[in-house]
């Protein structure tokens, strides 16, 4: 069975709830970033965060991957406390999580599948695991013919979907992408958004932040939404 065919091939952790923020607050020298924050997102879950842009959105993200922590208040993932993980913990903690950046994050020297399997290499994977993960995952995506390009000769949405094959090619049980269509155009930015809600049906945890309301109100997924420092949770 191909990598990624399944539901079965996306691995199952132990908590119902995969994300629980209990009265998160994040504040800077000069700013408030966040203010007593409340969130639970369920194992299999698809989740919007909106948000204008600096209202704290990509903030929330950082600390559930443990780049940012808690001033006060308990982050977990897993029924982790992140922000008590140090060194390998972390480490293995992060290598259950996809991130998708905005800004892509490619290296520009590397060809697609190396950026794709740069991350299987760094984990230890077998030339032979690498090969079997690397097509499918580029299939997904759609750039199976794409695997010998460089970042350079790619379109911005292409970019973006070398992004998300690097962040999924380990079979993560949980995703995050920060603004994944924030420099795309309409078409490119729904072609992005059904990738991950593929992904969402094969079993992984999806939670997408964006400030695009006209996308959100496309899909039927949860929507939460921080403003002025508060979560919010918003109808489209």
């Amino acid at each position: 069975m191909a990598v990624l065919d399944r539901e079965q091939d996306i691995p199952t952790l132990n908590a119902v709830n995969m994300v629980q923020l209990h009265n998160v607050t994040k504040a800077y020298v000069n700013q408030l970033a966040l203010s007593d924050i409340n969130l639970e997102v369920k194992k299999g879950e698809f989740l919007f965060v909106t948000g204008a842009s600096g209202s704290g959105k990509s903030t929330l993200l950082k600390m559930l991957y443990g780049e940012e922590l808690p001033t006060q208040g308990e982050v977990t993932v897993d029924e982790c406390n992140v922000a008590q993980m140090r060194g390998d913990a972390l480490s293995l903690l992060r290598r259950r999580i996809g991130i998708v950046f905005q800004d892509y994050k490619l290296i520009q020297q590397r060809t697609v599948a190396e950026n794709v399997t740069v991350v299987l290499e760094a984990q230890g994977y077998t030339r032979k695991e690498i090969l079997r993960r690397l097509e499918p995952t580029l299939k997904l995506v759609g750039l199976r013919d794409k695997a010998n390009c460089f970042p350079g000769q790619l379109s911005g949405g292409e970019q973006q979907r070398v992004g998300i094959a690097r962040a999924i090619v380990s079979t993560p049980p949980l995703i995050l992408a920060d603004e994944p269509t924030g420099n795309l155009d309409p078409d490119n930015s729904w072609q992005i958004i059904q990738i991950f809600r593929k992904l969402n049906a094969f079993g992984a945890t999806v939670i997408i932040t964006t400030h695009d309301e006209q996308l959100v109100r496309r899909c039927n997924h949860r929507v939460v939404q921080v403003c002025n420092g508060k979560l919010l949770t918003k109808n489209i």
